[in-house]
């Protein structure tokens, strides 16, 4: 019994060396492979349980291989980009389809040696597919089903994850929102005097623009008004201050051809009050426009501007509120000043087969400035609310007193409100009777019939330089205080009178008070994002003019102008070039106009024990019941190790080791041998007592 026993160890000892030798052989020939875990090969006993005390009947041994999952391989530098590594614990999440079905199981491996197949999917030497996360722009998680909204981190699904594709990425373009700009104010310019600087910009799809950004020296010392134009193509620009509040708005309408007879255009406060101005073939009346006759498009343009002012009293408050383009005869620009906002439809004005005749299409609507930057405090009465009697207002520092028993325009600091169309007219007289500022001229304060309704209801009295006034209306019933010009009601009682400039500098040549912040533009005519901070629209543009007490952006010195430096974001259309791949997986597409966008998220999966996970064909391996299950960790967090983009990791197998390992084995399988021959030899003498 024991001479068998010895013969079958032996056998066991030569399949267990076998063993050992398969699993050194499989670490050789893949001492190149990337991401290759060497298998060790341990050994234990096999034990025949002993009848007796004075006999011993042999076991054997057995062969356990063991591959060393967990074990780090050497990083090697790669120059290709989409070639990565894992510095640390985990594996990637790949699959043998580049779009995963229900039937197609996800595999986990190492091997990061990944390159664009036919069709963009990344793919590594084996044939398998990176998965990864989609990513928003900023870099959170989406799903990649896009018909969920919530992305789950924690589960392997085509739900979450899908093969990364840089294919598809395409180009991208990004707007404008910051422009630093840096130049010298000649303070020795005299009030009215004007410089530019011309910047340009890009809208949200990669087009080059242009605006130019005027300042323009205030009669108050040491002052600059800013003022931004609408750019070409574009329908309104707003610029607002700090806090928000409206700084100007300007408006624009470009015309491209003659407007056909019968096409009209809408100008006023808003829809509901705007007045409609109609093109006509022949003689025009009332609020027409004549476009026969031989007109140029010029002549119909200035034509349509005349008429504007002639017909509605709100643009002849302000000069400029509406005029022809400087420099463009065939185009008509809106100066908001503060009178109130201006609403314009260009649904109707179309040429004789209903196309558009001006780039800027539909309606639009420029903005009223805010009081605080306005020429003009704008007081409008309710004709159907008269002030009581004894009803008070002060206007810089006169107090004027409301009675129904006044004699009409007689110069004193009563006012009649006998009728409304007498207590608007003494309103006016009194104030330039009894304020020597004001009467200077005699359109400082003035009565207008804002609503071209036939009646006088609304008093502006015009901003005078150097001086800041108050209009305090605290001692009128509520009913009665005048409103502004749009009927939209005074936030106080105290109404200032005073128009703050836009740069203001200390008498050390540097800046003190920046009231230009954001630039809002709208009515892109080649169909961009506006440019307004709403949702699904592109951000604002912000201005920075230097540091207030620094000279680090505008200043006021001597006696040039000098720009020293515009600088911007933003940048063209520009094609998809190559990517960047972080230590957290994020995977960031690089574009050739500089751009960038985040595009994917390169998940790590993680085992309680890696060492037991199933080998397959193609260097991945399964899940098992021993390893067990996984869990998807962002690279570089927790027990999840860190992505290495251009790097791959080496196989882990030592070829002297393994050399050494061979040696012990051929020693070992020899022996083996021996002791079968050596069993053989006591059978075959036990064999030969018969003879």
């Amino acid at each position: 019994m024991s001479l068998y026993g010895a013969l079958f160890s032996g056998v066991s000892g030569l399949t267990a060396q076998s063993s050992a030798m398969g699993a050194i052989s499989d670490n050789i020939t893949n001492v190149s492979t990337i991401g290759y875990k060497g298998t060790t090969t341990n050994f234990q006993t096999l034990v025949t349980k002993q009848t007796s005390s004075t006999f011993y009947s042999a076991g054997g041994v057995q062969s356990k291989p063991r591959q060393q999952t967990d074990v780090q391989g050497l990083l090697q530098s790669s120059t290709s980009q989409t070639d990565i590594s894992m510095s640390g614990a985990g594996f990637f999440v790949v699959n043998q389809a580049p779009v995963p079905g229900i039937s197609d199981p996800y595999l986990y491996t190492r091997a990061g040696s990944f390159i664009q197949d036919d069709q963009g999917f990344l793919k590594n030497a084996q044939g398998y597919y990176v998965q990864g996360w989609p990513t928003d722009p900023a870099g959170t998680v989406i799903p990649a089903n896009t018909n969920l909204t919530v992305p789950n981190q924690n589960v392997i699904s085509s739900d979450y994850l899908e093969s990364i594709n840089l294919n598809r990425v395409g180009g991208t373009a990004a707007a404008t929102n910051t422009v630093a700009i840096g130049a010298n104010l000649p303070s020795s310019d005299v009030a009215g005097t004007s410089h530019k600087t011309d910047v340009q910009f890009f809208d949200s799809l990669g087009n080059a623009n242009n605006l130019s950004i005027n300042y323009t020296k205030s009669t108050t010392g040491n002052q600059w008004n800013v003022g931004i134009a609408p750019p070409p193509g574009t329908a309104v620009s707003t610029l607002y201050d700090n806090s928000g509040n409206v700084y100007s708005s300007s408006g624009l309408v470009e015309f491209t051809a003659i407007p056909a007879a019968g096409s009209t255009i809408k100008i006023g406060f808003g829809s509901a009050t705007a007045t409609t101005y109609t093109f006509v073939n022949g003689a025009p009346t009332g609020n027409q426009i004549q476009v026969d006759g031989g007109k140029t498009l010029s002549q119909v343009v200035a034509a349509l501007v005349a008429k504007v002012q002639s017909a509605d009293q709100a643009f002849a408050v302000q000069s400029n509120r509406i005029e022809v383009k400087p420099g463009v005869s065939t185009a008509i620009q809106f100066n908001e000043g503060g009178v109130g906002e201006i609403y314009v439809d260009l649904s109707a004005t179309l040429n004789s087969t209903g196309g558009a005749v001006t780039n800027q299409t539909g309606s639009f609507t420029v903005k009223q400035t805010d009081n605080a930057y306005s020429n003009y405090t704008m007081l409008r009465f309710d004709p159907a609310n008269l002030p009581a009697n004894g009803d008070t207002i002060s206007i810089r520092g006169t107090t004027y007193t409301f009675q129904s028993a006044e004699p009409a325009s007689d110069g004193d600091t009563v006012i009649t409100t006998s009728t409304f169309g007498a207590m608007m007219a003494d309103l006016e007289n009194s104030i330039e009777a009894n304020d020597s500022v004001l009467a200077v001229t005699g359109n400082r304060v003035k009565q207008f019939d804002l609503d071209n309704n036939g009646t006088n209801d609304t008093l502006y009295i015009e901003t005078v330089a150097n001086v800041t006034d108050n209009i305090d209306t605290s001692g009128m019933t509520a009913a009665s205080r005048p409103k502004d010009g749009d009927l939209t009601a005074y936030a106080s009682t105290t109404i200032p009178v005073a128009t703050a400039s836009g740069i203001v500098f200390s008498a050390d040549g540097l800046p003190s008070t920046f009231n230009v912040k954001d630039l809002e533009l709208l009515g892109f005519a080649n169909g961009a994002q506006n440019m307004n901070n709403a949702t699904n629209e592109g951000k604002r543009i912000t201005f920075d003019f230097g540091t207030v007490g620094q000279a680090n952006g505008l200043t006021q010195f001597g006696a040039e102008f000098t720009p020293n430096f515009i600088t911007q974001n933003g940048s063209k259309f520009g094609t998809f070039s190559g990517v960047t791949i972080g230590t957290d997986g994020l995977v960031t597409a690089l574009f050739d106009n500089g751009e960038t966008r985040k595009i994917f998220k390169i998940p790590v999966a993680t085992f309680t024990n890696p060492n037991q996970m199933s080998s397959q064909t193609g260097n991945v391996w399964t899940a098992t019941q021993n390893s067990g299950d996984y869990t998807l960790r962002n690279a570089g967090s927790g027990a999840a190790g860190q992505i290495i983009q251009s790097a791959l990791e080496a196989s882990t197998v030592d070829i002297g080791a393994e050399f050494t390992s061979m040696i012990v084995v051929q020693r070992a399988y020899s022996a083996s041998t021996k002791i079968i021959s050596t069993a053989d030899q006591m059978l075959q003498e036990l064999m030969n007592v018969k003879r």
